[in-house]
């Protein structure tokens, strides 16, 4: 064999090498909001698992409190605003007490129960609450949040939560609707 042979098969199995060797690069592309999908969806998910935990333990309005508040300090660590509002709608003895309460938007959320209306002022990062008289075994309730309205039939024997939630990053929104 002559010298240049030996570079020429040389040549070829370096490249050989380099071929089978490299991984071809896979470039996975997601939008920006994708991670912001999933923590909505969890939230989603878990805002009802956490206001069980508190009817269970006698203080549903403390422990969504607490879960919301948590969730903004998780979220915003990730570099995401969490806006949220909930009303907890509390079965006591003829009566349902609304419990509004919110993270960083003050403001008035309208609550009507079966045509009483009562507008709740909340305070950034409080609840505050009204009650409502209801005399049937489901009662109907229209919430009313930054001018949109929500609508829903509700069991006066169960304690039921309603929120809206907003994450937002770098012009990246998601919302929510909640109800439990």
């Amino acid at each position: 064999m002559r010298k240049g042979q030996f570079f020429i098969i040389g040549a070829i199995f370096i490249c050989a090498l380099f071929f089978f060797g490299v991984s071809p690069v896979m470039k996975i592309s997601k939008s920006p909001a994708d991670d912001m999908n999933f923590i909505a969806d969890n939230l989603q998910k878990e805002l009802p698992h956490a206001l069980n935990i508190g009817v269970n333990s006698s203080v549903p309005v403390d422990t969504a409190y607490g879960f919301m508040n948590f969730s903004r300090d998780t979220v915003l660590s990730k570099g995401v605003a969490l806006e949220a509002v909930w009303v907890i709608f509390l079965p006591i003895n003829g009566s349902i007490n609304a419990s509004a309460g919110n993270l960083d938007m003050p403001g008035t959320v309208g609550v009507n129960v079966s045509g009483t209306y009562g507008g709740i002022y909340v305070g950034v990062d409080s609840v505050n609450s009204s009650v409502f008289a209801v005399s049937e075994p489901v009662f109907n309730v229209t919430v009313t949040v930054s001018g949109e309205s929500f609508h829903a039939t509700l069991l006066t024997n169960k304690t039921s939560i309603y929120s809206t939630l907003s994450l937002e990053r770098e012009g990246n929104t998601v919302r929510k609707e909640i109800l439990a």
